[in-house]
């Protein structure tokens, strides 16, 4: 699933780009749909507007139609701007993935 927020003028200001999941990933769980972002964006100039805040609202609205369970994303570690607008919109840490570089 894609949204796009455009302004007046038809111009690009923010995207989201989802994936559906189905879950669960081992046989011992009750089954569940999830709605990833794998990248949701406001321009930067755009930034401010609630651009962001509107392409997450419509997200959420399509998961709740699809009859998903939860919408999840990844945020890099350091990303703190991000990291507050998430939380900003509800969101709460469900796993943290770490790695070891060889």
């Amino acid at each position: 699933m894609s949204c796009v927020a455009v302004n007046e003028d038809g111009v690009c200001m923010g995207y989201a780009f989802c994936q559906m999941q189905e879950q669960p990933f081992s046989t011992n769980m009750v089954p569940f749909k999830s709605l990833f972002i794998d990248d949701l964006c406001v321009d930067q100039q755009a930034r401010g507007q609630h651009i962001g805040e509107s392409l997450f609202e419509y997200v959420k609205q399509q998961a709740k139609e699809q009859g998903c369970y939860e919408v999840t994303l990844n945020v890099w570690a350091g990303n703190t701007p991000a990291e507050h607008f998430y939380e900003k919109m509800g969101m709460r840490t469900k796993e943290r993935q770490m790695e070891y570089i060889l």
